[in-house]
């Protein structure tokens, strides 16, 4: 069994997917399995899989029928191992101390969850922007709360993060959510953690692509994202009511975010988006006649989300 198991879904990437195994197979910690599940795709993404696997023993390949990104993370954790988990998007690659460094500090600290610096690059690796470098440790309701930051300050995903798997293992992705499921399984995640020891240093390079999950323009897809955001707002109102006015918070903005999206979009593409948006401003209404009637958010507040629904 190994210390150690990285997950890693893999859809339509075949351009850059050797790039991510490989910073993958060069972490200066060793004692790891890599699981690579193959959703389906329609490239050569399932041959490269396999043809690692058949030169590294510590790599196992699940191929399946697509199912999205979700159900791909969920197979993998399935038949996960080891102490640790870990989550690489198959665009994406890490820096070779990243396991190592986590998991010192996962021993160090005793904290049920370890997350690090990123930074953004385009497509041909030139530099975008970085974040998430401050040194800072979380515990409890406060750790729970960065769930409903703006921006979140430990990320809104999973990738550059390490969990104890017997505290989180039981945890899994909403299937058939593949914008924005990062969110859910971190509310579902971090709610049962502890602690978390965020580290300074950028160990984590996302690659900005047209085309990928997370950079969708397809409205429904859009749309989508703020029905997981509106269920972050109903798991917040379930189990921690604490957290009620950041969650209506994050919601609104995120309506107002996704909205815009799906406006310019639908414009650009011959898809039709009105129904979207008269159903964000719907439960744009509703929720903000219940914050302003249970005075969750100051009335200054209130009034900008308000001005900005009738926008869309």
């Amino acid at each position: 069994m190994a210390e150690l198991s990285i997950i890693v879904p893999v859809y339509k990437v075949e351009k850059y997917l050797p790039k991510c195994i490989d910073s993958i197979l060069a972490q200066t910690f060793r004692d790891f399995e890599l699981i690579l599940i193959d959703d389906g795709s329609p490239d050569n993404c399932g041959a490269i899989c396999d043809a690692y696997a058949a030169r590294d023993s510590r790599i196992k390949v699940i191929h399946q029928e697509n199912a999205g990104v979700s159900a791909a993370r969920n197979a993998g954790l399935d038949i996960a191992t080891g102490t640790y988990l870990g989550f690489v998007d198959s665009d994406d690659w890490i820096e070779p101390e990243l396991y190592e460094t986590m998991i010192a500090q996962m021993g160090e600290t005793q904290a049920d969850v370890v997350a690090c610096g990123i930074d953004y690059r385009s497509e041909n690796g030139e530099f975008i922007r970085d974040g998430l470098t401050s040194d800072q440790w979380y515990q409890d309701r406060d750790l729970l709360a960065c769930v409903y930051g703006m921006p979140n300050p430990l990320g809104g995903g999973c990738c550059n993060k390490l969990f104890r798997r017997s505290v989180v293992g039981n945890c899994r992705f909403q299937k058939g959510v593949s914008l924005a499921e990062d969110w859910l399984y971190l509310f579902e995640s971090l709610r049962l953690c502890g602690s978390c020891r965020k580290i300074p240093g950028i160990y984590y390079h996302v690659t900005e692509r047209l085309g990928s999950a997370s950079r969708t323009e397809n409205p429904a897809a859009l749309f989508r994202a703020v029905a997981s955001s509106r269920y972050m707002l109903e798991l917040a109102q379930v189990h921690a009511l604490e957290l009620e006015d950041k969650a209506i918070n994050k919601f609104l903005d995120d309506c107002l975010r996704y909205g815009l999206l799906i406006r310019q979009s639908g414009r650009e593409n011959p898809q039709s988006y009105r129904t979207q948006i008269l159903r964000i401003q719907w439960q744009m209404t509703r929720t903000i006649l219940y914050a302003a009637a249970r005075k969750l958010l100051p009335k200054a507040i209130i009034h900008g989300y308000i001005m900005g629904m009738l926008k869309l």
